[in-house]
């Protein structure tokens, strides 16, 4: 393989292992450990505010939207990644059994149809990791993986038509690239045909692409704040947000019950006299799975996860073939006690953010108060001081 080759395979191994390496750490026991790597990458994007916004999210992660389309998109970004895995690896399969048995071209089953399967394979799987943990940042890099993708199948076929020939010649002309049909060809052919530059049209796709892709993120955003249970409440400086979806009123009520108490009430007057000019609250069952999103989880009456078995492995790789919802996934309980977890709203200036502004791409969550609720009874059971910190460190964390 010549330099320029190795160099982008090289630029494909990075990448993933950007996408992927963030994936493996927020399931780790080690995750903490692993974030003292990877971390830095993320608060360097942060710390600047032309590039903090790499950092949010544009799809629901922690909460139960409102949505069913949303919710849908989660477990379906799982499938997606372990189907084009399974796929990846059957391609896999294919070509080295073709090696092993030194025949020349691999022309057969998945290879009869497309030119590059586990190209294309790898790309369902990576928008399947996208769809999953949907960071601006991950979203970045998987358009630069497909352009990559495609620079790779060229020089591979540059190097299979020098081995083969003919044969191999014949063979592109029957089969599709990557899709039947070649549409994304006929696109780039109609957007950019114009050009007679091959590697100035390349350019302008990918910047056509980028360019599209934000923008329907950016779409997706909004959406997602729309369709989750977020309400203001003015007059206690604060953006309350509800893991589960709850009525404006309801949300308002649990908040009423925490300020009952004497503890919380001088606390928060405490926090704004530090300068402190607002406050986020994640309103969430005890039980609720994904606490160390928000703050350095304290384990007493959180949703214990059962004993990883092949049973759950499946479940949780096809999430639709398991007969738990979304909701009862992440070990939520409508009737029990609740946790709000105030926290407090910085600029990467480290300067405070308000109320009004805490759902700005470039304000950072961190936690300070830890409220249990018991709403039927309308009494506080549980006021603490926590860490400014969650689970994985002040990484930029998701807020919906």
């Amino acid at each position: 393989m010549n330099l320029r080759g190795k160099i982008v395979r090289s630029s494909v191994v990075i990448l993933y292992l950007l996408i992927g390496l963030e994936i493996i750490i927020m399931i780790s026991p080690f995750a903490a450990y692993f974030y003292a790597g990877y971390g830095p990458l993320l608060n360097t994007l942060y710390a600047f505010p032309a590039t903090a916004w790499l950092t949010g999210f544009f799809l629901p992660h922690a909460v139960v939207a409102k949505s069913d389309m949303l919710n849908f998109i989660n477990g379906f970004g799982r499938t997606l990644f372990s189907l084009g895995i399974i796929a990846f690896l059957i391609g896999a399969f294919q070509i080295y059994t073709a090696k092993i048995r030194r025949k020349r071209v691999v022309t057969g089953m998945l290879y009869r149809w497309i030119r590059h399967p586990q190209y294309l394979f790898l790309a369902i799987a990576g928008l399947g990791l996208l769809l999953f943990w949907p960071r601006f940042f991950i979203l970045i890099l998987y358009v630069s993986i497909l352009f990559i993708y495609y620079l790779l199948a060229l020089h591979e076929e540059q190097r299979m038509l020098a081995q083969h020939g003919e044969s191999y010649r014949v063979y592109m002309e029957h089969t599709a690239m990557f899709f039947p049909g070649n549409p994304g060809g006929k696109i780039f052919r109609l957007l950019f045909g114009w050009n007679n530059s091959k590697g100035l049209s390349l350019g302008l796709a990918y910047m056509f692409t980028l360019s599209l892709f934000i923008m329907v993120a950016f779409g997706l955003r909004s959406y997602t704040i729309s369709k989750t249970s977020i309400i203001k409440i003015t007059e206690k400086r604060l953006t309350a947000v509800s893991i589960t979806p709850k009525s404006d009123g309801s949300i308002k009520d649990i908040v009423d019950i925490a300020f009952q108490d004497s503890n919380l009430s001088a606390s928060i007057e405490n926090y704004h006299k530090q300068g402190h000019k607002g406050f986020m609250v994640h309103l969430m069952p005890m039980n609720y799975m994904m606490q160390g999103l928000f703050t350095q989880p304290n384990i007493s009456g959180m949703h214990k996860r059962p004993r990883r078995s092949f049973r759950a492995v499946i479940g949780f790789m096809f999430p639709f073939l398991g007969r738990r919802n979304h909701q009862e996934m992440m070990g939520l309980m409508s009737d029990g006690p609740m946790r709000l977890i105030f926290s407090q709203l910085t600029w990467p200036n480290g300067q405070y953010a308000s109320a009004d502004e805490a759902l700005a791409f470039t304000v950072k969550h961190l936690p300070l108060l830890r409220v249990d609720v018991d709403v039927r009874k309308s009494r506080v059971l549980n006021v603490e001081q926590t860490a400014p910190r969650n689970y994985w460190g002040q990484m930029p964390m998701p807020a919906f």
